[in-house]
């Protein structure tokens, strides 16, 4: 009997796409369209409502306006639902970027699906699907993690836009550079790949422990990338398969809440992957702060000792801490 391709309609599903929605719902909605509108039968998406308790009953308007099929899923659902109809799980309350994403990377571990892709619910499907993606897992067995072409708008230093598969980590600082070559991910050891459009085997991810969740947000996707190098498998990409990323929609672009965590999180990732590199990142703080007093950017210090003092009082997950979601560069 003739193999069936990946792209062939089957009644079993292979890939569950995760989508994690947080307070935009209408948003998450038009990233769930593309993905409709493109991929396979074989192919399930998950809406991931984050914080239902207080967004539950804006994003079910949403869904019920739109005119899709969707069923909400019990913690213990037996199934997924069929072709072309929506599967939602609710979480309670904000489990962050990684709780939020594992809530449905675990179901579809539990029912048995192959594959699973997290896919940001600010990107929007352009090129390829995720058969391009099964093909690519299938051929080489040997890579654990797989990126895709993600081309997201940047204002500075001119408007243009950003092609990139992931990062790699500047060792200098820790700070991040684009990466957008499979090759380089492949055999650079400081690359990684995006979190924004990830690809896994369902029993890889589980194997690796699924997205850290002590992260809560940012620097999960190195540290996940790490841990499945420590486990010898690569990381890669496939070039053909293009979204499209409207960047930070949940916390706002380089916001006070996004700076915290960036920096608060890459101390830990410091800490458990380069430790050789702690004290030379220590002293780099009062340079830091040194060169932000002289520019008089006084959020920017506050920001950075309260990251870092949580992190030195082993503090991770949600912060209890309020910040703002504007950025730092607008007016109030």
């Amino acid at each position: 009997m003739m193999a069936q391709s990946p792209d062939q309609d089957e009644s079993t599903p292979r890939v569950g796409i995760v989508v994690l929605n947080y307070h935009h719902p209408e948003e998450t909605l038009t990233c769930v369209r593309s993905l409709l509108a493109r991929e396979p039968a074989s192919t399930r998406v998950l809406w991931v409502e984050n914080d239902a308790d207080a967004t539950w009953a804006a994003a079910s308007a949403v869904l019920e306006a739109s005119g899709l099929a969707f069923q909400v899923l019990a913690p213990d659902a037996p199934a997924l639902p069929p072709s072309g109809t929506v599967a939602v799980m609710r979480s309670p309350t904000n489990l962050g970027f990684a709780g939020g994403n594992n809530l449905g990377l675990r179901l579809l571990h539990r029912l048995g699906v192959p594959y699973a892709w997290v896919l940001n619910n600010d990107t929007l499907l352009a090129e390829g699907s995720s058969g391009d993606l099964v093909r690519a897992a299938q051929d080489r067995p040997e890579v654990g993690l797989w990126g895709t072409t993600i081309l997201a708008e940047h204002p500075k230093p001119t408007p243009h836009t950003q092609a990139y598969m992931g990062g790699r980590l500047q060792l200098r600082d820790f700070a991040i550079a684009f990466v957008n070559d499979p090759a380089e991910l492949e055999r650079d050891p400081l690359t990684f790949v995006s979190g924004c459009s990830l690809f896994s085997a369902t029993a890889t991810l589980a194997d690796l422990g699924f997205i850290p969740e002590d992260y809560f947000l940012y620097y999960e996707d190195p540290a996940l990338t790490l841990e499945a190098r420590r486990k010898g498998l690569l990381a890669s990409g496939v070039p053909g398969v293009v979204v499209h990323h409207l960047e930070s929609l949940s916390t706002g672009r380089r916001s006070p809440l996004m700076e915290f965590y960036n920096r608060r999180n890459r101390w830990w990732l410091i800490q458990r992957y380069f430790p050789e590199h702690l004290n030379r990142q220590r002293r780099g703080i009062w340079y830091r702060l040194q060169k932000w007093l002289f520019r008089g950017q006084l959020n920017a210090i506050r920001i950075e000792l309260q990251a870092y003092a949580d992190f030195k009082a082993g503090k991770t997950g949600p912060t209890d801490r309020v910040f703002s979601r504007r950025s730092l560069h607008e007016s109030p």
